[in-house]
């Protein structure tokens, strides 16, 4: 149970090589904005502090994120869980739970960090966002799991652990949730 003084923050991964992009995908332009600029600006518009991990691409990640907190993740190169390691391992000792945002998904809606913050807030050990009956990202979990999440490896993201926590799935009307950019296609 994630107690009230404690605070949900979000740990955006941001630490990827975009190899299937072929450039420093979070810094095209979305929209007329950077995309890891977009999903930083629904971040702090949700009113949630934040600590950016960064490895591949890490200055011009760094150039678009301005002045964020910031950890490198080191082994960046073996996967995504390498990444949401080193997050998890430099987050506040007052986050009670984390919101695991990826920075490319820059659609993701302010009110929904929201919805999902209030669901960990109010005591879920890990959340998720439902919309058309599809599960999507951000998950979100209580630091009482992230021994848990500790020790995935490689590419491998936290979904296989979501049921065996009793995942809340917080019901949305944001399309983002399932939006990633991956490739000069998605971006199209």
């Amino acid at each position: 149970m994630t107690a009230p003084q404690e605070q949900v923050g979000a740990i955006v991964l941001a630490a990827g090589q975009s190899r299937r992009m072929g450039s420093a995908k979070l810094a095209l332009n979305v929209e007329g904005v950077p995309m890891l600029a977009r999903t930083l600006a629904a971040v702090r518009e949700a009113g949630l502090p934040l600590l950016l991990v960064t490895g591949g691409h890490e200055a011009t990640v760094r150039a678009v994120a301005g002045d964020a907190p910031f950890v490198r993740a080191e082994a960046y190169a073996q996967g995504l869980a390498e990444s949401l390691k080193a997050g998890l391992r430099a987050a506040p000792g007052d986050w009670g739970a984390a919101l695991v945002v990826l920075g490319d998904m820059p659609f993701v809606q302010a009110e929904t960090l929201r919805a999902l913050a209030q669901a960990l807030a109010s005591g879920a050990m890990a959340v998720v966002p439902v919309q058309g009956g599809r599960r999507g990202n951000p998950a979100g979990f209580a630091r009482s799991v992230w021994p848990q999440l500790m020790v995935l490896e490689g590419g491998k993201g936290a979904r296989g652990l979501l049921d065996a926590l009793g995942v809340v799935e917080v019901a949305v009307a944001d399309a983002g949730v399932h939006r990633d950019l991956d490739s000069p296609g998605d971006l199209r």
